[in-house]
Order: C-alpha cells, then structure tokens, then sequence
C-alpha cells in the first residue's frame, strides 16, 4: 500500500472472519451486559477466539479501557507488524471522537 492510501479495514477484519469461520459452527459466550445493556460475548469456532484471532492477526484492538483480555495478542500483532500495524492508523476511538 502506498503512503497516504486509504486502506478499508473493516472490510478487510469482515473477510478475514468469515475465511476462518467457513462452513464451521461459532459457539458464543456471554459475559454479561455493557452500560448500554448490550449483550458482551465472545465467539469461538473449533474452541479458539474469534476475537483473539482478529486482534492477533492486527485487524481489531485490545480494548484497555474495559478488559487487559487481549494485549499479549495485540502486542504480538504490532510486533510483527501485521495487519493495520503495518500502516499509520487511528485508534477506531479516536477516529469516532475526530469524525
């Protein structure tokens, strides 16, 4: 990718999901409710975290502000520099604060 391109990288963490998942069944976990009373899960398929997975393979974040859950996976990601540690990007927080 070139400086200054955008990269869509939501679309990106989507297809991402949906190859690891193919044909296989997700099981989720509920972990109770947020302050908005939205339901917390997570998700696995063949008993490994689809969130783990994403924030390990650097298209989702370890969300520090409500759970240290998955920082060794997100320090692995920005080590090797994949996915969207491999750019200059916003936190999506800070994106949603700016726009």
């Amino acid at each position: 990718m070139k400086e200054g391109q955008s990269n869509p990288c939501g679309i990106t963490a989507k297809q991402i999901l949906i190859d690891k998942i193919g044909n296989n069944k997700v099981i989720c976990i509920s972990e109770g409710k947020d302050q908005y009373k939205r339901t917390l899960a997570e998700c696995y398929v063949n008993d490994e975290s689809l969130s783990s997975y994403l924030v390990r393979s650097g298209y989702a974040f370890a969300y520090r502000r409500y759970s240290k859950k998955f920082i060794i996976d997100e320090n692995y990601a920005k080590f090797n520099k994949l996915g969207m540690w491999s750019m200059e990007f916003d936190y999506p927080w800070d994106w949603r604060k700016k726009n």
